[in-house]
């Protein structure tokens, strides 16, 4: 992939006006066509998409799920949330996760973080991910690279918020704020 999105510290990042539909979806492919390799995940499993806030969060997300359904697994929109939410999620359903998130970056820039079933891609996964050739679906992009359907992420499901807070919720006791 030729382009000025990278791999960084953890995930890929860059710019917002790089990170394009088309890219944010090649590499999501890519990702999936990876662990596929691995035998990490199989057709038809689920993936696990989530976001932060960000402005351009939501577009993102799209294009994520957009590769998922067209590599052939079924979503679960796990909604806007925190990072290590829809990590614990994950490791908890062995299910592969991506999330959206340009952490501590500017604004104008943006991330994508590839988990795998038992945990974060690590830097050897990067190559793995880096060497997939996945056969993209140009019919789904217009001319700027932008895709022509924004409905391929399904109805928020809360269960990774949940079990996020009821994580820490659960770790005192149910008396623990008496005094």
């Amino acid at each position: 992939m030729k382009n000025k999105v990278k791999f960084g510290t953890s995930g890929i990042r860059g710019l917002v006006s790089d990170m394009t539909d088309k890219v944010c979806y090649a590499y999501t492919l890519s990702f999936l066509h990876y662990l596929q390799s691995i035998d990490a995940i199989q057709v038809g499993q689920a993936v696990g998409v989530g976001g932060d806030l960000r402005k351009s969060t939501p577009r993102i997300m799209n294009a994520v799920a957009a590769a998922v359904v067209d590599a052939g697994y079924t979503v679960v929109n796990c909604g806007l949330l925190p990072t290590p939410a829809i990590a614990l999620y994950g490791i908890a359903h062995k299910i592969a996760t991506v999330m959206v998130t340009g952490s501590h970056i500017p604004e104008d820039r943006n991330g994508i973080k590839f988990n795998k079933p038992d945990g974060e891609v690590l830097k050897d996964d990067e190559q793995g991910i880096l060497a997939q050739n996945p056969v993209l679906n140009d019919a789904l992009f217009d001319g700027k690279e932008s895709l022509l359907a924004s409905d391929y992420l399904p109805a928020v499901n809360t269960t990774a918020e949940q079990q996020y807070i009821a994580r820490y919720l659960d770790f005192f006791p149910e008396n623990a704020w008496q005094a």
